[in-house]
């Protein structure tokens, strides 16, 4: 999914996080935290690799902000089937 992103599709994906970024609340910044700590504790982690992780991970997945989610989705940056899967989770759906 996130695996072979080009340059612009990179651009696409750190604008989409800028965005998330600026009406984020601080249960999902606490959220991503605990995802970075989780993959990365103690370094640096790119959000990309972060995303890209927690997708490659299924119990990390339903921890990524619903809200995230649905704008990766909402602007082509993430397979339609791994984001119902993650926003039916938040969902409280099976």
């Amino acid at each position: 999914m996130f695996e072979s992103l080009n340059d612009d599709q990179r651009r696409l994906f750190h604008a989409a996080l800028s965005d998330w970024l600026l009406d984020a609340g601080e249960a999902e910044f606490d959220a991503i935290e605990a995802l970075r700590e989780e993959i990365a504790p103690g370094e640096v982690c790119s959000m990309l690799r972060l995303i890209r992780t927690c997708f490659a991970r299924p119990e990390l997945q339903a921890c990524v902000p619903a809200a995230l989610v649905a704008l990766l989705r909402e602007r082509n940056l993430l397979r339609p089937a791994a984001a119902l899967t993650v926003l039916a989770t938040a969902a409280g759906r099976p």
